[in-house]
């Protein structure tokens, strides 16, 4: 005989628009952390800003394995996202609200030629965290900048998020 557990649902999303990798990765990696020992099936097909590829995403529990396939997005084709996730006691909202707060603008704040300066490793900031730098590419490899730090390396690095705590004005 089959017995129902009203503790085990899916839920899932769908919105146009694109999001960032990186975000998602951080998001991604926190729910396997949080939700992971419920967490039956997840998986999604999205649209990565500054990608032409789709990204495509799946796990099991723990198991997550996500990137870019062979399929590009159709110039007529919709840009969207979408997931599902089935699992026990899922917290609907919060994953609701965790997937749309990976979504993005394709439009950036800096644009090549900017000066700005870049969050960095110890060894290589300023007091505050950050070098200076200039914007030599947007959108690279879902990267929203590539920055060529004003050091005597001319080291390429990249503020992976549109945001003040990666990539701020000079």
């Amino acid at each position: 005989e089959h017995e129902h557990d009203n503790s085990v649902s899916s839920t899932s999303a769908k919105f146009e628009g694109f999001l960032n990798v990186k975000k998602l990765n951080m998001w991604i990696s926190d729910i396997i952390q949080e939700m992971g020992a419920n967490l039956f099936r997840y998986k999604g097909v999205l649209s990565v800003a500054g990608m032409d590829e789709k990204f495509v995403f799946q796990g099991v529990g723990m198991l997550f394995s996500g990137g870019f396939i062979n399929a590009k997005w159709g110039p007529n084709e919709t840009r969207e996202n979408r997931f599902v996730f089935i699992g026990k006691d899922l917290d609907k909202e919060g994953l609701l609200k965790g997937f749309k707060e990976c979504q993005c603008s394709e439009q950036l704040r800096f644009k090549i030629g900017d000066k700005v300066r870049a969050r960095v490793g110890k060894d290589m900031a300023e007091a505050d965290g950050y070098c200076p730098g200039v914007v030599i590419k947007t959108w690279d490899q879902g990267n929203a900048y590539r920055i060529q730090l004003q050091d005597s390396k001319k080291t390429n690095v990249w503020g992976p998020i549109d945001e003040n705590d990666f990539v701020k004005a000079a």
